[in-house]
């Protein structure tokens, strides 16, 4: 999986790591998950929100900015078609003091990329994070 291209003056790659997509292991960030969240390695939108929104998440801060910063890659930076992130994204928010050192913009600009040519071979639609492309 391609996770940034080395642009830029932040060298460090956006974490993956497919060890996440395994419950148990999910769990230890997002705790309230469960394999119903989850479908082929990754974890929906709508679960994510929940720690957004459920006032008993209020308490554990670190909780609610892992997923704010899952739900931002999942929703909008690394937009794909079904509405899920990948589990394995969750290496880049164990560690929240190094994701100031992950190249953010060109993973974004390498997904974007992915999806134009996604959505000029195959006819679907565009997915990425589409603001980044000009309006005429």
């Amino acid at each position: 999986m391609l996770t940034s291209l080395s642009i830029g003056r932040y060298p460090t790659q956006v974490s993956y790591d497919d060890a996440w997509s395994i419950l148990s292991n999910a769990r230890q960030l997002l705790p309230n998950i469960d394999s119903s969240h989850i479908k082929s390695g990754n974890v929906s939108i709508a679960h994510l929100k929940t720690y957004l929104t459920v006032e008993i998440y209020r308490e554990n801060d670190i909780t609610i900015a892992r997923a704010f910063i899952l739900f931002m890659m999942g929703h909008l930076w690394f937009q794909t078609a079904n509405d899920t992130v990948p589990l394995g994204y969750l290496a880049a928010v164990n560690e929240l003091d190094l994701a100031a050192q992950y190249d953010w913009g060109s993973a974004i600009l390498a997904s974007l990329y992915h999806g134009l040519d996604t959505a000029v071979t195959t006819g679907s639609a565009i997915t990425g994070f589409v603001q980044l492309l000009p309006v005429r």
